[in-house]
């Protein structure tokens, strides 16, 4: 009885903290592996999580651009935009 108790218990810590690893996508990271030409697949493949994770990211970077750019980026002459180092 307790070695199945125990073996319950084990099994839902796992499942609870698998949960709140899974969650936990690093978007910045995302973001630099595509700005070095990866493609979706291949950065979920390296960052161990779905291709979905990665589309949000970058619909999360698409919609925050505005207000996270500002003094970020230079506009130019030619109206492109050049990022600051």
């Amino acid at each position: 009885m307790s070695r199945t108790m125990l073996t319950i218990g084990a099994a839902v810590l796992l499942a609870m903290g698998s949960g709140s690893v899974a969650g936990a996508v690093n978007c910045k990271q995302v973001l630099k592996y595509l700005q070095t030409g990866r493609s979706v697949s291949d950065v979920a493949e390296t960052m161990v999580i779905s291709e979905d994770d990665v589309k949000k990211c970058q619909e999360q970077a698409a919609a925050g651009q505005g207000e996270q750019g500002k003094g970020e980026t230079k506009g130019t002459e030619s109206g492109e935009q050049k990022e600051m180092k």
